[in-house]
């Protein structure tokens, strides 16, 4: 009679220790800060529209920017460092005897909404973070052209 008893109780505090370790292996985990998402990883490039339109090159309305860059400039990687600097490098098909590298610094505001940046020869720019994961970043800012204001946004994946 008490192996009857106990194989059920034995049963019920397996079963419970099981769950309870259950548990703790699906506690997520703390979420990561921007700074974290993005430092210390390299994101090239993917996507970049315009709106409204501008004008090409060869004179044609565009919104697809992204399409219109040369392919030595489709690859280049873009490094954020936690340190608050920052490089634009060159990727496998350079584009002439430029640099192959622009080095600037960077830095959030407006808690972790507004991405800054300043590169060597490019300038200072700031820029609306609409998504940052461990993958991907979607920015956008905007750029006066003849007294236009342009909406730009620009898509990168983490390499």
């Amino acid at each position: 009679m008490k192996t009857l008893l106990r194989t059920p109780l034995i049963a019920v505090l397996l079963t419970a220790g099981l769950f309870s370790s259950c548990e703790k292996e699906n506690e997520a985990e703390p979420a990561k800060t921007k700074t974290e998402l993005l430092a210390e990883k390299n994101w090239k490039l993917t996507a970049e529209t315009v709106t409204p339109a501008v004008r090409a090159d060869d004179g044609e309305l565009i919104t697809d920017v992204y399409a219109y860059m040369k392919e030595c400039d489709q690859d280049d990687i873009m490094r954020f460092e936690k340190a608050g600097t920052c490089a634009l490098q060159e990727g496998p098909t350079r584009c002439g005897e430029g640099p192959e590298q622009f080095a600037g610094t960077w830095s959030f505001e407006a808690n972790e909404t507004i991405l800054k940046t300043n590169l060597q020869t490019l300038g200072s720019s700031s820029f609306n973070v609409l998504e940052l994961s461990e993958s991907a970043m979607k920015i956008k800012g905007i750029r006066t052209i003849e007294g236009v204001d342009h909406t730009y946004t620009y898509t990168y994946a983490k390499q």
